[in-house]
């Protein structure tokens, strides 16, 4: 009878052995089907001695579970976000860069203000020929459409940038909705002693996502949920999902925010707590909301500051110019309200009316003073050297439809040197971005490589693993095969 038992206890040890390498072959099998599934990470399956009155009797498996450095996780999605902030940045500032174009072509602004310039100085020479006088209108007239053409250009690129935001808010809401969804899932199994790695797996990629749009922090707690907190540890994500939600607008250069453009909300659309300032602090979101509000404001800003001067400077010089559309030179006034009323100015910007239909107020000034005599070059001198010659002051601050941008550009300057100073400004921004995104594309890709070493799917080890087990399987088949020879030797004995 001794004898008896101790084949039961080798058929079941046998027996389990089997069952824990087919469960083994299971995952390993998963693993390789599964090892260029994009999140997916590597799945082990636990096991443990079965012992019963203080005798092994076999073993135990567990659950499947995965292999991740949570915080070297952490770190990629941070990087990540980073990479992503930097990459829509450069992107929306390398179309400013064409905008302007090469700064030493004829069609940048400090090449055709030169070029006034020139056309103002062959007239000073001689004031009375209605062809110069034609042709520095043209070239006037050249001036204001560049400043037209770059302005609305920034324009047409900030209404994309706002596009992006409300597709990424969107991209944004399904991805917390998923999130929320598999926590739900995934303590529903806890609750029960399960585990799901593959759900974890499909959580973890909706968070990376997340991560590229808005930087996160991913707190997880004991029932095998997680939070979702900003870098203040302020929640997006936490007993449930709230929706992000913001207005449509119309984007032009007096939208801003807050102001005319509504913004983000957590929760309630009407209601819900204000989240603008927390989404820009880092991902392709914060990037496109910085784009928004901040620096291509400001370039607008640097725009009409310059439009602005130089229509004040010939305007006080006694000739008007350059007017927007009503006619005027707009003024900024800092105790009017709102306290900049040439926002703007560089997409309206024209040559004056009245000096088109005649040219000869070059020469005479505009409007002409009755009862005065034509100066000749008087005016024309006064220009050259002194308007597009002569440091111009520039207001530098308390700028935009909110009064709280600066040009970040000099306050005393010349026309042409200004114009130089914003060209290579706006476009060497673009440089600057390129060069801090090469080395975040760098770290990034190698916390994913060490990440992927870490937990991913590795075919060499899978298949040295596959052949261990299939010689498992094989060995336990074998012991099972000599106990029941055993069992019918035993049998035939006791008969």
């Amino acid at each position: 009878m001794v004898d008896q038992m101790g084949l039961d206890v080798s058929l079941r040890t046998a027996m389990s052995g089997l069952r824990t390498v087919q469960q083994g072959l299971d995952v390993v099998s998963r693993n390789i089907a599964n090892a260029d599934t994009p999140g997916y990470t590597r799945k082990i399956q636990t096991q443990y001695t079965q012992v019963i009155q203080g005798q092994s009797v076999g073993v135990q498996t567990g659950n499947v579970e995965r292999e991740v450095d949570t915080a070297l996780q952490n770190e990629v999605r941070k990087q990540g976000s980073r990479v992503a902030n930097l990459t829509v940045q450069e992107r929306y500032l390398s179309q400013v860069e064409t905008l302007h174009g090469d700064p030493g072509s004829e069609s940048s602004l400090g090449n055709v203000l030169n070029r006034m310039k020139d056309g103002f100085t062959r007239l000073m020479d001689t004031p009375n020929s209605v062809p110069l006088q034609n042709e520095v209108v043209s070239l006037a007239d050249t001036v204001a459409r560049t400043l037209n053409r770059v302005a609305d250009g920034i324009n047409d690129i900030r209404t994309q940038v706002q596009v992006d935001i409300e597709n990424a808010l969107t991209d944004l809401n399904n991805q917390f909705q998923r999130v929320d969804d598999l926590n739900r899932q995934i303590r529903s199994l806890t609750a029960t002693g399960q585990s799901q790695p593959d759900l974890e797996d499909q959580r973890d990629e909706a968070l990376r996502k997340i991560s590229e749009q808005i930087e996160v922090n991913v707190m997880r707690r004991g029932d095998g949920t997680v939070s979702v907190l900003d870098r203040f540890g302020q929640p997006y994500l936490e007993a449930g999902y709230q929706p992000l939600s913001i207005s449509q607008v119309s984007i032009n250069p007096q939208a801003a925010y807050p102001g005319a453009i509504d913004p983000i909300r957590l929760g309630d659309p009407a209601t819900g707590t204000d989240v603008t300032g927390r989404l820009s602090q880092g991902g392709s979101l914060g990037g496109l909301l910085q784009l928004r509000d901040q620096t291509l404001p400001r370039f607008q800003a640097q725009l009409d500051e310059f439009a602005q001067t130089m229509g004040e400077s010939f305007e006080s010089a006694g000739l008007l110019l350059f007017t927007d559309s009503t006619g005027v030179v707009p003024v900024d006034d800092p105790l009017a309200s709102p306290p900049t009323s040439s926002v703007g100015f560089a997409n309206q910007i024209r040559v004056a009316q009245a000096v088109i239909d005649t040219p000869s107020l070059l020469r005479d000034g505009s409007p002409i003073v009755p009862g005065t005599a034509p100066a000749n070059s008087n005016l024309l001198r006064t220009i050259v050297d002194g308007v597009l010659g002569g440091n111009r002051t520039f207001q530098t601050t308390g700028l935009g439809p909110n009064a709280d941008l600066g040009t970040v550009l000099p306050g005393s300057a010349t026309l042409a040197s200004f114009a130089a100073e914003l060209v290579s400004h706006q476009t060497n921004l673009r440089a600057s971005t390129t060069a801090q995104l090469e080395p975040a594309t760098t770290l990034r890709d190698h916390l994913r490589t060490k990440l992927s070493d870490q937990s991913g799917v590795n075919l060499d080890q899978e298949v040295s693993l596959l052949i261990q087990l299939q010689r498992s399987y094989s060995s336990s088949a074998q012991v099972v095969s000599t106990n029941r020879q055993l069992f019918n030797d035993l049998i035939s004995i006791l008969r």
